[in-house]
């Protein structure tokens, strides 16, 4: 695609952007550029992802369970989020791509009818895979019971996920790291239920509101000493709903928040501290508590061989993947795909300033420069082309 073209359907998909699993405008036009383009296109039952196959022309099929497959993932679902940037392409539904995912559409669009138009050199096959639900309803896992993994035929031998950052990293920087690239999140869930009364006799009741409150900070405290300082990890609450007047001590309390972490074993260690702290506190003060831990992310994992093999592609054609120093709090579902093939998530600065403090992802005035479209795609491009090579060099 011309950079022209590239940079209009990225803004065509920013102005009509979906929340959740069922996206059919977004997918709709997904789905007719790349039929437009040739390729081969299938959409989703359960949800409304859609899956472009890419087959290589240069490949032995005699074993058709053996042919090199790789896979590249884009996002497609926007935020519940009135936009507030000032753009000419900006969304006025009340949704917004305040997490790039139309980048990362437009970026894999091009690198698909890239791959395609060369396809009679390509010594494999390709999933290009556009996912629904990514932002907490849990898309990735949906798509692997669908079985995203046999899309081509042959599994894939390695993945490729990939998402823009309007703060964090300069205009047009690429950078990952092997291990954790990403932190892991478990959603917690807690509903308090106590003994409503009058304001004036809490002895005559049992108030959800205190225990819940106290959740909080035991629960936050708890997690500090049962972690290492050196193992990064956090239990954060955001919300809590308790009774509508000040006189009153409600029957019921909400409580939620999310564990973040970057391994398996402190994830589970925190989920354990919650579920003590908070059925402890339950306890003393006379309520009953359901807890609901729901793991919405594995921490993001880039195999180590995968991680070099983008550095030594990016190297081989001008570009500069930068080795991160540390992992990023955020957390992607794209984890789940990565714990069923080795891969590697790649981040990009797109901001579109050199301003301190620009708004982060999730932000409503949260911007993404279209400068970071066409190298991307051509990374993504490369990266599909020197893997298949690489695998079937293997196989000779």
């Amino acid at each position: 695609m011309k950079d022209a073209e590239l940079i209009a359907l990225r803004h065509e998909l920013h102005r009509v952007p979906e929340v959740g699993m069922d996206l059919p405008v977004t997918q709709g036009i997904l789905v007719k550029h790349l039929r437009d383009g040739g390729l081969e296109v299938r959409c989703g039952a359960a949800m409304t992802s859609v899956t472009a196959i890419v087959r290589g022309g240069a490949v032995d099929r005699t074993r058709l369970d053996q042919v090199p497959t790789v896979l590249v993932r884009s996002d497609m679902d926007a935020l519940p989020i009135q936009e507030e940037t000032g753009l000419e392409w900006a969304a006025t539904n009340g949704a917004m791509h305040a997490c790039g995912h139309d980048v990362h559409m437009a970026v894999v669009v091009a690198a698909a009818m890239s791959t395609y138009a060369n396809r009679d050199e390509l010594k494999g096959d390709v999933i290009f895979f556009f996912q629904p639900g990514e932002e907490g309803h849990g898309g990735a896992q949906r798509a692997l019971a669908e079985g995203l993994l046999d899309a081509a035929g042959a599994r894939p031998r390695a993945a490729l996920g990939l998402h823009v950052l309007s703060h964090l990293l300069s205009q047009g920087e690429m950078a990952s790291r092997p291990g954790a690239v990403l932190s892991g999140s478990t959603l917690v869930d807690i509903v308090v239920t106590g003994r409503g009364g009058h304001g004036s006799a809490p002895h005559l009741a049992a108030s959800p509101l205190t225990a819940a409150a106290e959740m909080v900070g035991a629960t936050t405290a708890a997690a500090a000493h049962a972690v290492s300082m050196f193992e990064p990890s956090t239990v954060t609450f955001g919300a809590l709903q308790a009774g509508e007047a000040r006189n009153v001590i409600p029957d019921r309390a909400e409580l939620s928040g999310v564990i973040r972490a970057f391994s398996e074993a402190t994830t589970k260690t925190l989920e354990g501290v919650v579920r003590r702290t908070v059925t402890g506190i339950a306890a003393a003060h006379d309520v009953t508590v359901e807890i609901e831990l729901r793991r919405d992310t594995l921490p993001t994992i880039s195999d180590p061989g995968e991680f070099d093999a983008l550095l030594a592609i990016a190297d081989k054609y001008g570009r500069q993947v930068t080795r991160l120093s540390e992992p990023v709090s955020i957390s992607e579902d794209f984890s789940w795909i990565l714990n069923e093939v080795p891969g590697v998530f790649l981040l990009v600065g797109a901001r579109t300033s050199d301003e301190p403090n620009l708004p982060s992802n999730h932000s409503s005035r949260a911007t993404f420069s279209d400068v970071v479209l066409s190298p991307t795609a051509e990374l993504v491009t490369n990266w599909v082309r020197e893997r298949l090579e690489g695998f079937a060099a293997s196989l000779a």
